[in-house]
């Protein structure tokens, strides 16, 4: 995917599944994927997600991710997570249980804030940080 920006408006063009990282010019936030050690897909972020962001990762998170495979998103150094935020783990979520796949968050603390604030601890999958996430 690739990401302009002008102004208040943002255009997004989607490219291969096999680019690895995308820089979202409009909010800062870098996207990244790569193979954990144990054959998991992890998908990292660095910087906020908000309205702008969350579709885009939302985009780039399912567009990689395969049948059988866990996921692992690596949110730690996440400094804002806006509302919009949820609205990832509501498409990986469904997408990952359409395709058979399991996923988990490892949470900033500005992830798991908001997942107190809104009573959702409970209903998403988290896991601890490893080397390789």
């Amino acid at each position: 995917m690739s990401v302009e920006s002008r102004g208040n408006k943002v255009r997004t063009t989607s490219v291969s599944v096999a680019e690895k990282s995308v820089s979202v010019a409009a909010t800062g936030a870098i996207f990244t994927a790569h193979d954990g050690t144990d054959g998991s897909l992890v998908v990292a972020v660095h910087g906020d997600i908000d309205m702008l962001s969350a579709p885009m990762f939302s985009d780039f998170v399912c567009s990689r991710v395969s049948s059988k495979r866990h996921l692992t998103l690596n949110l730690s150094n996440v400094e804002f997570f806006g509302i919009a935020g949820l609205t990832v783990f509501d498409a990986v979520r469904e997408y990952t249980a359409g395709i058979g796949a399991s996923w988990s968050i490892v949470a900033s603390r500005s992830v798991t804030r908001l997942l107190q604030v809104a009573d959702l601890e409970s209903t998403i999958p988290t896991s601890r940080p490893t080397t390789d996430q």
